[in-house]
Parts: structure tokens; sequence; C-alpha cells
């Protein structure tokens, strides 16, 4: 009985309060007594003192002339815990189910009272969330050959234009070493090794399917540092193929910000004698990159490399046509 009472005791504690919502004790006891469990103020107090020497965080404070207690929870604050709920429920990569599930454990965390607060979100966010329920299987098999460093194993897919899935090399599995998870771009992506074609390569995990650790250990090629993984992801731009260039731009001011959001705020800006900013900068010139670029067209040119700038000229006039076989 003891026992089940302090189980009891730590449970409303944890559940029913908090710092603006302390218990006072006659109402702890009246708690206690709803569940079978009677107890009195002598020796409520001697139990609520036994929780704390056992390191629970329960607070006493004064209501009136009696005491009250609560529990003191995590060390998120209510705006830490929405800042994490918000960038959950605008997270595309996380399923509609899943979402759902996180925002309850998340909330609970700032206890009962929050826990509501918490989970009527006001903010309604613009995303399409995943429907690729595969998606936390394969992050689960990919961390585990991470700590074993062995390849792994996988379908991948794309759509056709009905939104059916199309199985990538007649769904013929695909053997890689795995490097990192990244992301990138609200998605994630595998940053891997492919012995068979000696290269790197980036896979989208919502594309993943029947994702498989194995037991071949990965090669040489695929050990690279946490340093060298920084500087690949801060170079990269997205994750798609493509050369990688030093590309000197040119651009307005307005831009700016738009610069230092997309290369970091160590981009070195000069300011022009004609009024206008450069940058040096390292991207891949692909289509995210032209996608990007032609958002701007009269705020932003390629000064350098000459043959940046002439493949710009290419894609304009590719666009200006409408030429679907440019690449």
């Amino acid at each position: 009985m003891q026992k089940n009472k302090m189980l009891l005791l730590i449970e409303i504690l944890n559940h029913e309060t908090d710092s603006e919502h302390p218990i006072t004790t006659n109402a702890l006891i009246e708690k206690l007594s709803k569940n079978n469990v009677p107890c009195e103020r002598r020796t409520l107090a001697r139990e609520i003192s036994q929780l704390i020497e056992m390191n629970y965080p329960i607070r006493i404070v004064k209501s009136g002339h009696s005491n009250a207690f609560y529990m003191e929870h995590s060390s998120f604050s209510i705006s830490e815990l929405k800042i994490i709920i918000d960038a959950i429920q605008a997270s595309a990569v996380i399923p509609e189910e899943t979402t759902n599930s996180l925002t309850e454990k998340i909330a609970e965390l700032g206890g009962h009272y929050c826990a509501e607060l918490l989970q009527n979100n006001r903010i309604r966010f613009n995303i399409r969330k995943q429907t690729n329920n595969c998606v936390w299987d394969s992050i689960a098999v990919i961390e585990e050959s991470f700590k074993s460093q062995t390849q792994i194993s996988f379908l991948y897919f794309k759509h056709d234009e009905n939104g059916k899935k199309v199985y990538q090399r007649n769904k013929q599995r695909y053997v890689v070493d795995p490097i990192a998870l990244i992301y990138e771009n609200d998605n994630y992506y595998l940053r891997c090794y492919n012995q068979e074609r000696k290269d790197y390569r980036n896979y989208r995990i919502d594309r993943m399917e029947n994702t498989q650790r194995l037991d071949t250990i990965i090669c040489d090629e695929a050990l690279i540092s946490p340093t060298e993984l920084a500087t690949y992801t801060a170079r990269t731009f997205k994750m798609f193929g493509g050369d990688e260039t030093d590309v000197e731009l040119e651009f307005t001011g307005e831009l700016i910000d738009v610069i230092f959001d997309q290369f970091g705020f160590e981009t070195i800006i000069q300011r022009q004698e004609n009024g206008l900013y450069s940058a040096k900068v390292r991207v891949q010139i692909s289509r995210t990159f032209w996608g990007w670029y032609f958002q701007f067209p009269d705020q932003i040119r390629i000064i350098s490399p000459k043959s940046a700038a002439e493949k710009c000229k290419e894609w304009a006039k590719h666009a200006l046509h409408g030429d679907t076989n440019s690449k």
C-alpha cells in the first residue's frame, strides 16, 4: 500500500500540477481518497519529504495558511516546447500520424495544464505532410548501419503522372555505403558511397522502401570525418548532382539577406563602385541552382567564371523557348 501511495502521489503531482497550479494538502488528500488510498495530513507531509529526498522535483509553496505542492517539470520552458512543436508540425517529412503522436508527447513535458495549450496550435502551416510511413523504418536501419559501419540495401522509387510508385532499376535493390543523413529543403537525404559506380550519391529517404542493413563492412571512401561532411554540406547547393564550381555573383542590395540565408554568414560580401554587391560562393551547377538563380532575373548575375555565365545564358534560352530536353 505504501508503494502504491507513493506512486499515486508522483502521478498526481506530475500530471496535475505545475508552478501555476499547485495542489493544496486537503485537495491532495481528497484525490488520494478517491483512489481508495486513505492518508492523513501528517503522513502526507512525511511522504512528500521522502519524495523530495529521493530527488523528485517537488516544490512546497503557501496557499493561504496551508501548504501546497507542485512538481517542477522539464528544463524546457513553454516557449521552447512551443518552438519544438511548431518545427514538427511544419516539417513535411514527418507523416501526419507521427506529427500528432510527437506533439502529444512533447506537450506532456510541460505538464497537464500546459499540454492542452501547447497542442492547441493557432499557427497553420502551408505544407503537404509526408505519406510514406517507411521513412522512420529506413532512418532506424540507417542509424544502425552507422553504428556497425555496414552497408544497406533498399528499393528506390519515383512517381508517374498518376502518383503511382515507379521502382527504379526494375525493382532491383540498391546497395550503398551510408555516410550521413542530411536534412535539406524540408527533406531527409542519405549521403552515401556507391562501390559499384565508384561515386557519391544522394537519395531521398521518403523514396526509399524496404531498407535493410547488410553485414558487409563499408569501404574507406565512406569513412568521412564530421569536419569533411560539414564542409560538404555547407558548400553543396541543395541535394542534387552537378559540378561544384566557385562562382562570383553580382547582385542588388535587396538580395544581401538572400545571399546570407543561402550561403551562410561567413560569406564575404563586397560593395562595388556601381552600388551593387558581389560575393564569391561555391555551388553545384545544377537544375536546383538555376531554379534558385532565376527567381531574381533582374537582381543578380554571374560575373565569373565565363563558363558558368555562358551556361546561364543557355538555361535562359531553354526556359524562353520551353526546351524540355535541356540538361
